[in-house]
């Protein structure tokens, strides 16, 4: 019997981290379709809202770690629509009075994103925030359209509710449709997904928890197959790195092909990574040609690789299936490392240490 189908292997989740992980579709329905809204003084009704969106021309996002990965996946989504632009640092670029900044912080402290606030405020009318308290919260009550996450959730855990409702925000200030049914299909989906990705399920039938083994002991090079699944990818990298405390790394297509793919050379080291591509499974020609170039590559140096493809029809769909079996990919790489997947001393240390 594998150790992840063991029923004391689960012990070492503390904080329960799993029921975080695998409720991901009522986290997006709650965000979604019941979500607090709080609306600035003087504004009263949606349509003052989307006549206020009319005017902007630009979205700036600030965010750090798991608030931030939000923001990457708007810009993957909607830069076609409108010119989106991801901070996470203390420095805010050029804003405009007619650009929108979003600030998502899950704890409503993080420093770096207050600080792109405090900088904010005064340069453009347009800010909005995603908060479940904190100073984020006090900044912005009466002021200013924010919208108030649950409480008690590791920010990396609470992707559902910091998307879902960056994407609420965006809807009511009428920059981006309606997605109602494509947000219903997503949790569809996933729904479909949970049953397959469960601890309940054995390693046998379970996707998620061979390819965690497959991951033990080598270090994973997460290759999104094109530039719109980079922020999974980057996801997939961050959620090792801080769930299963392991090292992991991330790049994408067709970049990687022109400087990367030079190191798999050293084939010594290279048996000490394994390369994870993501995909869509009706992948542009221009990208699947490429993979299928690396993956004959590393058959001929006899290098194990995975391949896993996103499901669904739209952009949301796909993404979110693969964060799905990513997140839990991680936390069953967790559990094989003997680690609590919700702890996060390093992080905490730093915060200590650097006031």
């Amino acid at each position: 019997m594998s150790i992840l189908d063991a029923k004391q292997t689960y012990l070492l989740d503390k904080e329960d981290m799993y029921h975080k992980i695998i409720h991901l579709p009522a986290q997006i329905s709650k965000a979604y379709f019941s979500p607090e809204i709080h609306y600035p003084a003087g504004i009263s009704g949606e349509e003052a809202l989307k006549s206020a969106g009319q005017k902007i021309n630009r979205i700036v996002i600030a965010g750090m770690g798991g608030s931030a990965i939000s923001g990457d996946l708007i810009k993957a989504a909607y830069s076609h629509l409108i010119p989106v632009e991801v901070v996470k640092d203390y420095h805010l670029p050029y804003v405009a009075q007619n650009d929108l900044l979003l600030i998502c912080s899950y704890s409503g402290n993080t420093e770096e994103t207050l600080s792109c606030l405090r900088q904010g405020i005064g340069k453009t009318e347009n800010l909005a925030a995603i908060t479940s308290n904190g100073i984020v919260k006090k900044e912005v009550e009466g002021k200013y359209l924010w919208c108030e996450l649950p409480m008690g959730f590791p920010p990396r855990a609470a992707i559902g509710y910091l998307f879902f409702s960056l994407l609420l925000i965006l809807e009511k200030l009428g920059i981006v449709p309606r997605k109602e049914e494509l947000v219903k299909g997503t949790i569809s989906s996933l729904m479909i997904k949970a049953g397959a990705v469960a601890d309940s399920v054995t390693t046998e039938y379970n996707l998620s928890k061979q390819a965690a083994l497959n991951i033990f002991s080598k270090i994973p090079v997460i290759y999104s197959a094109n530039p719109a699944l980079a922020p999974v990818a980057y996801r997939f990298k961050c959620q090792i790195n801080e769930n299963a405390k392991y090292p992991a790394f991330h790049h994408s297509l067709p970049e990687m092909n022109h400087n990367e793919i030079e190191a798999w050379e050293e084939n010594t080291l290279s048996r000490q990574i394994i390369p994870i591509f993501l995909s869509a499974l009706n992948e542009e020609e221009n990208y699947k040609k490429r993979i299928a170039f690396l993956q004959n590559l590393f058959q001929q140096e006899d290098i194990e690789y995975l391949h896993f493809y996103a499901e669904g029809e739209n952009f949301l769909e796909r993404a979110f299936s693969l964060i799905y079996l990513g997140d839990m990919i991680s936390y069953y790489l967790a559990l094989l490392r003997e680690v609590d997947p919700t702890k996060i001393d390093y992080i905490i240390r730093l915060k200590e240490t650097i006031g």
